[in-house]
């Protein structure tokens, strides 16, 4: 084993804790060429998406032996891209696992080794990746080092704009990637796990960043900079990660009404198209030109996609699980090319979190009446389950979903659900009249739902809720106004559909009228509708308010 070079060490340790240190080797490092090699996987693999270490800087110490890098940084870097190459490492002489460079880092911090407060909190960012088990989830694991991170950046004003007068473009640059780093962080693991967020946008004045903010300063001139590519894809994942505030972290809140809850979730569905139209071309992905990159920024999509469609159950409409579906089922694909180019074993831990949502997903689609539809659905099941099986080599905790699944995918199982669904076809090709005898029995035509569009997975939802709200504030209005205000008032409201039928008319909409309106009903229509009720949940809550 390698050592760090001893006269670095700072002045304020005293011997005793040094020699603790040195005891649990936390300044231990594997050989050269092993360094070299995972310090290569982090900048290739890890580096675009936890974009908080300045990749000229640190080989310029690394490289050097009078001003080596931060140790506590170095080893919390080589944890990361160890867990990416635990399979490569396993055919080699040298193997350490990724533990071994966790225990070092967390004993450096422990003890108090680094002073440069940045470098801290990079470290920590680093080493709230590390997920082992279950007990990773709470003590001294993903949490913790979430929730660390967060208020050491808060320390030091990284969420706040105005400390960043002055500073150099370079050290800008950094600060700003890092606490956006962070704030993806806490996002992606409250909507995974649950938990409450750490981070209030509206505490919070530092700027997006911008392609900028991705280049490297070599004095005053400016380094060679990082691709366009890993800045734009970083820079939509933040987009994404925004959007998770309206949909899903809302839900985790204690305090939020159902009334702002709806009006969140059409919000991010919006918000999703809006992403999706503006995403850079070369960030989209497509099976045929696959990158790596635009497979974990559209995995993140499709699961917000499910993760919505899920907040929605049992009461989803039939587009929502049509697009739950589709975006399922898209995850599963894209995990497979990502197997199937050796790049899966580098994806980030929160691919974990989107095999789960996808699995869970599918599960739910079990329920249709279609045994072609249903033994689809239990082949794509399957395969989710072999990608699970193939992530269990780098990331031990995907073997706990792995055998939790299993146990509800069991042949009995689908058996029993396909005799269910055969049944059920046998009646609709007869049609099922035994309440009235004397009824024509005559087949029921079936329609193959449209998919007009991957996601407005709520439309049929909001035209029904903008028919209900615009005719309770018809019913209010005329009761305290009178007929002809409010009547006027209503006017003002449009209820865009297909049909061009208006809701806040005095007959309103009938269930047939809704349901004509709903078949018809354009993807440009649901965007508006969707603003629609943006609008409505707002003045609801401001008519509250007064």
């Amino acid at each position: 084993m390698a050592d760090y070079h001893s006269t670095c060490h700072p002045d304020h340790l005293e011997p005793l804790e040094l020699e603790i240190l040195h005891r649990r080797d936390a300044f231990g490092l594997p050989p050269k060429a092993a360094q070299d090699a995972l310090v290569e996987v982090f900048f290739k693999w890890v580096a675009p998406i936890l974009p908080v270490v300045d990749r000229d800087a640190f080989l310029r110490q690394y490289e050097s032996a009078e001003d080596p890098p931060s140790i506590l940084l170095l080893q919390a870097m080589l944890m990361v891209a160890s867990r990416c190459s635990i399979s490569q490492q396993s055919s080699t002489e040298h193997t350490v696992s990724p533990r071994t460079f966790y225990k070092k880092a967390k004993a450096l911090y422990d003890a108090g080794y680094e002073t440069n407060l940045i470098t801290v909190v990079q470290a920590v960012v680093l080493l709230g990746a590390y997920w082992e088990g279950p007990d990773d989830l709470t003590e001294s694991g993903i949490f913790y080092w979430s929730r660390l991170g967060i208020a050491l950046a808060q320390e030091l004003g990284l969420h706040d704009s105005e400390r960043y007068t002055g500073l150099q473009p370079s050290e800008r640059g950094l600060r700003k990637r890092i606490w956006w780093t962070l704030y993806t962080r806490d996002r992606s693991v409250a909507a995974a796990f649950g938990r409450p967020l750490h981070i209030n946008p509206n505490d919070c004045t530092v700027e997006l960043l911008t392609e900028s903010d991705f280049v490297e300063y070599d004095g005053n001139a400016p380094s060679e900079p990082t691709g366009e590519v890993q800045a734009r894809f970083f820079m939509e994942y933040v987009k994404l990660c925004q959007l998770m505030d309206l949909g899903l972290c809302l839900n985790l809140s204690a305090r939020s009404t159902q009334d702002a809850r709806s009006a969140g979730a059409a919000q991010c569905e919006l918000g999703l198209n809006e992403w999706l139209v503006a995403c850079p071309p070369e960030l989209h992905w497509r099976q045929t030109r696959h990158t790596f990159l635009s497979a974990i920024l559209f995995s993140t999509f499709y699961t917000i996609v499910c993760q919505l469609h899920l907040l929605q159950a049992p009461f989803s409409s039939k587009e929502s699980q049509s697009s739950a579906f589709h975006a399922a089922s898209t995850i599963v694909s894209i995990m497979e090319t990502l197997l199937s180019h050796n790049e899966l074993q580098y994806s980030p831990t929160f691919i974990i979190c989107h095999a789960v949502t996808s699995f869970v997903t599918l599960k739910h689609q079990m329920d249709a009446s279609l045994p072609s539809l249903l033994h689809g659905i239990r082949l794509t099941l399957e395969s989710n389950l072999e990608l699970l099986e193939a992530l269990a080599k780098t990331w031990p905790i995907a073997t706990l979903f792995l055998d939790f699944f299993q146990t509800m995918t069991a042949p009995d199982q689908f058996s029993k659900l396909l005799s269910v669904a055969v049944e059920e076809c046998h009646k609709r090709a007869i049609g099922d009249k035994q309440d009235d005898p004397e009824a024509p029995r005559r087949p029921t035509s079936f329609k193959r739902p449209k998919l007009q569009q991957v996601v407005l997975p709520q439309s049929r939802v909001v035209f029904q809720i903008l028919a209900r709200e615009t005719q309770r504030r018809q019913t209010a209005l005329l009761r305290s106004q009178g007929s002809g205000t409010a009547s006027r008032e209503v006017e003002t409201t449009p209820f865009g559909s297909g049909s061009g039928a208006t809701p806040g008319s005095a007959d309103g909409i009938s269930p047939g009228d809704l349901g004509d309106a709903l078949e018809s009903c354009e993807p440009t229509a649901v965007l508006r509708n969707l603003r629609e009720i943006i609008r409505i949940g707002n003045s609801q809550g401001a008519d509250n308010a007064t």
